[in-house]
């Protein structure tokens, strides 16, 4: 096991449920709990659009939680029984906490850093890596090895959830080559499906949000920008596609807003399935959830939203959704990284140091930044900062 920290105290984002805000504070450097933990230095942690689903009051988190599900640094401790990295190796945190089953599958174990979405009452709450260094359970599941060095860092932390989320999206949609796609969306997943259906071979991708700045970052990868502040979404891309589009993604979920800029919580949902043609395919993998606190209504605090079942019948339209198995598709995300063809990177726009952590939280949550990333001196400087 590695020497003990020279550094003792650390700073953690952190969840303050009682002011429902976020704020910074000092906490104790975590340590090995168990054999098969790993304590990783945080080099890059990003915020995501998850987190805002606590800030905004929809999601419930555990009090004092440490926020952040990407993350990726340096292992600065080991338990004994870790066998699958060491220390000093450059690793991406898993955005989800998994463990090995007894038969070889992969079992849920808890999330880093967000709420209670109601995906297993067994999950816990574990702290996330928006902080100097993390915990993390079960290393050798949930640490995935990077090359050495500091090149490439923020394409690869994208490899944490939404590099893997987006393209995963099109899975789910079963986009093949020469398909036309609708994305639902232009934030930082929605970009990264745009991009990713250009890297699969659509022939055209639409992209669909109401801030033109999202809207001008998709046009410069070559998407066609819907802004559906002038008008229904689906009306406009019918106007432009009269026979449907083959794959719709929805990369929003149940915060969405209709053309009113109103939250209506099913009208992406509903937009997909009236702009996809017959027989093609939809990708949801837009947060839904069946424990939404700050919704209006009993129904739609449950999840239960109104959904044109009869037209998805008639059109023989696919359907899936769900959260990604993120080892099924980092490996591969990794190779179009280093082998240049993919630099999922560009959708970050703002770079802060953690004591910012309130401004970067309030510009992403009031859209005027696309993507932020909390970046963490080295280890070095660290240590000389905490012997002075």
């Amino acid at each position: 096991m590695a020497e003990a920290h020279h550094q003792k105290i650390m700073k953690a984002v952190k969840w303050d449920k009682e002011n429902r805000s976020v704020k910074v504070e000092k906490v104790k450097v975590p340590k090995i709990q168990h054999p098969l933990d790993a304590i990783v230095r945080i080099t890059s942690a990003a915020i995501c659009g998850t987190d805002l689903h606590t800030t905004r009051g929809r999601i419930e988190m555990d009090d004092h939680l440490t926020f952040g599900h990407e993350s990726m640094g340096i292992i600065d401790q080991i338990g004994d029984d870790v066998s699958s990295v060491k220390v000093g190796d450059r690793v991406v945190i898993s955005g989800l906490a998994n463990k090995i089953g007894p038969n070889g599958s992969s079992i849920l174990y808890g999330t880093f850093g967000t709420g209670d979405y109601g995906v297993a009452e067994t999950a816990s709450q574990e702290d996330g890596g928006q902080a100097e260094f993390m915990q993390v359970p079960y290393a050798d599941d949930n640490l995935f090895p990077v090359p050495a060095g500091k090149g490439s860092e923020l394409d690869y932390l994208l490899l944490a959830d939404i590099f893997p989320t987006a393209w995963f999206a099109l899975e789910r949609a079963e986009q093949v080559i020469g398909d036309t796609v609708v994305v639902f969306g232009a934030g930082p997943v929605g970009l990264l499906c745009a991009y990713s259906a250009f890297l699969r071979g659509a022939v055209r991708v639409y992209s669909v949000d109401n801030v033109p700045e999202r809207l001008a970052k998709a046009k410069s990868i070559g998407a066609i920008p819907i802004n559906f502040s002038h008008g229904p979404a689906d009306e406009q891309i019918l106007k432009l596609e009269p026979q449907g589009v083959d794959r719709c993604c929805d990369c929003v979920g149940f915060e969405c807003l209709n053309e009113k800029g109103e939250n209506v919580e099913n009208t992406v949902i509903n937009w997909a399935v009236n702009v996809t043609r017959l027989y093609g395919g939809i990708g949801q993998i837009g947060v839904y959830v069946p424990k939404d606190i700050g919704a209006k209504d009993p129904a739609t605090m449950k999840g239960i939203l109104p959904f044109p079942v009869g037209l998805m019948w008639v059109k023989g339209i696919s359907l899936k959704g769900g959260a990604v198995q993120l080892r099924l598709y980092q490996d591969v995300l990794l190779k179009l990284i280093q082998s240049g063809k993919a630099k999922p990177s560009f959708v970050f726009t703002n770079k802060f140091n953690i004591d910012d952590a309130v401004k970067a939280y309030d510009d992403f949550g009031n859209r005027k930044l696309i993507k932020a990333v909390f970046q963490f001196p080295s280890k070095e400087h660290s240590e000389a900062e905490a012997e002075n």
